[in-house]
């Protein structure tokens, strides 16, 4: 029994996960600009900080995952080029492929992430680990 593979169908699947964040991404991108301003008395810098940081968290969680999925989606285009000219080769091309991809969303993760901390300022400060921008804070300490 031989095995049919559609690639056209996997490019299909490629386009649609690419497409997933699409239409949530401007409510993401909307969140960025918005730095809270609670005043420059302890309570309310704590405040500020706290809300940054809840805030950072999803706008970098989307990023994070719009990063998977436009990672997933070019791989799924790739894997389908291969099928297309498969012979006993190819499988093991399409493997080494997929071996990679975990890896290479978490290189593209973190390096947006270090790119973000060296951009991210609000009322607080510059970016930098611990400046209460809300981003990478460690919110127990108090501002440097």
């Amino acid at each position: 029994m031989a095995t049919k593979i559609d690639a056209n169908a996997i490019r299909g699947v490629a386009d649609n996960i690419a497409k997933i964040m699409d239409e949530h991404k401007s409510a993401f991108e909307a969140l960025k600009p918005h730095w809270p301003n609670a005043g420059k008395f302890d309570l309310a810098t704590w405040v500020e900080r706290l809300v940054d940081d809840r805030r950072n968290a999803i706008v970098a969680h989307a990023e994070h995952l719009g990063l998977t999925f436009e990672t997933m989606s070019a791989k799924l285009k790739a894997v389908a080029d291969k099928f297309e000219d498969t012979d006993g080769n190819n499988a093991t091309e399409i493997n080494n492929l997929l071996a990679g991809l975990e890896g290479e969303v978490t290189n593209k993760i973190n390096s947006f992430d270090q790119e973000t901390e060296k951009e991210q300022q609000n009322y607080s400060g510059p970016g930098t680990n611990g400046d209460g921008d809300g981003w990478n804070d460690n919110l127990t300490q108090a501002l440097q």
